[in-house]
């Protein structure tokens, strides 16, 4: 199977970028949740009823924001990790060379390096 080297580089370059949206995106999301707990944090020192945090925070959405956040993150990470192992390896490193250097077996990188590339909807 002769892999074209140079798609793969455009197409790790492409997975990076996502997956600094995908950090960017979750930095955010992480951040909102902490001005959240702040929030109430003062409502339980100063003695104010839980009930009444829902009229200062939307709960619902912040929580569905982290959640997407961090899924999204998630498969950007994959992705970006399978691409550059699929890129090491076409480039000549074997399977256990790529996975001394990153601290996983073999076998893992065997894994991701055959893994098919995810179905696009």
């Amino acid at each position: 199977m002769v892999v074209d080297v140079e798609a793969l580089r455009t197409r790790y370059v492409d997975a990076l970028d996502a997956l600094e949206h995908a950090s960017g995106r979750t930095v955010a999301a992480l951040e909102d949740a902490r001005r959240s707990r702040v929030v109430a944090r003062d409502f339980v020192r100063h003695g104010r009823p839980l009930a009444e945090l829902e009229r200062e925070i939307e709960m619902q959405p912040l929580r569905a924001s982290v959640s997407d956040a961090l899924s999204d993150f998630e498969r950007a990470r994959h992705e970006t990790q399978r691409l550059l192992f699929q890129l090491l390896h076409a480039e000549g490193q074997t399977l256990a060379e790529i996975g001394r250097t990153f601290g996983i077996s073999r076998q893992l990188v065997s894994r991701l390096v055959n893994e098919p590339d995810p179905v696009r909807v």
